[in-house]
């Protein structure tokens, strides 16, 4: 390595930026796990801070390394760790600067959130035993003035703080500590939290980056303007919602060669059986051809709501109800003269009403299968269009002859 590489490696802001990336990422992490009625906050207490509904409060403080053992595998959190050792001065700090320090400390959680293992730590081991009142504060003393006689600069100074304390805060203090190991990569963890909620795999990126970019940029101009960088669970909920929509906001539609299960008699179906009395003829090929566009429409329709989950039930009705709607007005539409002239007793014989009903229903039939239906503001295209349209006149709620309700509506 030469001499400016060297000079580079020594004042390279690297591993500083990627801690206080790691605290935003942090910060991220946590709120998609907010409850109602829940504050967390960044750089306003602490690090990271929780506000619980019951006035409690959680203090975080993070702690990233690059560092790395020979193995590849993240270094230990030692015993005589700096980044360990200025959390638990940072926090006794707190705790002498508190108004009222009994109930700071009945209030108030302490965790130290790292990506480095914290395996095989006497003084976390020692904490923990503590805690489950397997050891006693005069044996923790112990430990702690061995640990004093044997370390000597900062650390020794911030160990000595800790000792200093008195056995009642003490106690209060080491109860309320946690450490948090969390050597899984956090941009992993944030979109595996992501996928709980959206259930989208596929989305998962695309929300992330927005969400990302969103609360980031907030953040920034929050504290630029001085102010207390603050979300609460229904600030989320209102200000980041339209990311989550990326999730659920499709382009389209996916088309899939479903199998098909086709009835015995093609001819028995009521949608067919309208189309024939209005003089359509149908070959074997165009019942087969009608058939598979209703059905293959019916499957698709059920895997976007069941396996896809792109569409809901009510999404299912609006598509039906907006069908039904454009055929109303094609019907009514088409047959106003003929119904005048029914109304008015204006045919001369049966034959010219059915010529005219005939006409009118083709007319009506040609109409609708030139219609594009849309769900979600998405177009299905013209064999789904189709395909829902002889759906409603196979169950049967639409026509096409003058008197369709009469003959096949029971």
């Amino acid at each position: 390595m030469n001499n400016i590489e060297t000079i580079q490696e020594q004042h390279t802001a690297g591993p500083n930026a990627i801690g206080f990336d790691y605290q935003f990422y942090y910060f991220l992490y946590l709120t998609l796990d907010l409850s109602p009625n829940e504050k967390i906050g960044f750089e306003v207490f602490d690090d990271i801070h929780i506000e619980l509904p019951n006035g409690k409060i959680e203090l975080l403080q993070t702690k990233h390394t690059v560092q790395k053992k020979s193995d590849g595998s993240i270094i230990n959190l030692t015993e005589r760790d700096i980044d360990l050792w200025k959390t638990i001065n940072n926090w006794i700090l707190f705790i002498q600067g508190s108004k009222g320090q009994v109930d700071f400390l009945d209030n108030t959680k302490f965790r130290l959130v790292t990506n480095k293992s914290i395996d095989q730590n006497p003084f976390l081991q020692n904490v923990l035993k503590f805690q489950k009142s397997e050891i006693k504060m005069n044996e923790f003393n112990i430990y702690l003035k061995n640990l004093l006689e044997t370390t000597d600069g900062e650390i020794k100074k911030h160990i000595e703080k800790l000792y200093k304390l008195v056995d009642k805060q003490k106690k209060q203090f080491l109860t309320n500590i946690d450490i948090i190991s969390n050597p899984e990569f956090i941009i992993d963890l944030i979109k595996k939290r992501l996928y709980k909620q959206i259930r989208r795999e596929n989305k998962i990126d695309l929300v992330y980056n927005a969400l990302y970019a969103t609360i980031q940029k907030e953040k920034f101009l929050t504290i630029a303007n001085r102010q207390k960088f603050v979300i609460t669970f229904e600030d989320f909920n209102t200000k980041y919602s339209s990311c989550f929509d990326l999730a659920y906001d499709i382009s389209s539609l996916p088309k899939r060669n479903l199998p098909i299960v086709y009835p015995e008699n093609l001819e028995s179906q009521i949608f067919i059986k309208q189309l024939n009395e209005i003089g359509e003829m149908l070959t074997d090929d165009e019942m087969i051809d009608y058939t598979t566009k209703m059905l293959s429409f019916v499957n698709n329709i059920r895997s976007w709501i069941d396996e896809d989950h792109i569409i809901s039930r009510e999404d299912k009705i609006k598509l039906e109800e907006e069908a039904f709607a454009r055929w109303r007005v094609v019907f009514t539409t088409n047959y106003k003269k003929i119904k005048n002239k029914i109304t008015l007793n204006a045919y001369l014989n049966k034959t010219d009403k059915d010529s005219d009903i005939i006409d009118v229903a083709n007319s009506c039939i040609d109409e609708i299968r030139r219609d594009i239906l849309k769900v979600k503001n998405i177009e299905i295209g013209s064999d789904f269009s189709n395909g829902q349209y002889y759906l409603l006149s196979n169950e049967p709620r639409i026509g096409w002859h003058y008197e369709w309700e009469k003959k096949y509506k029971q």
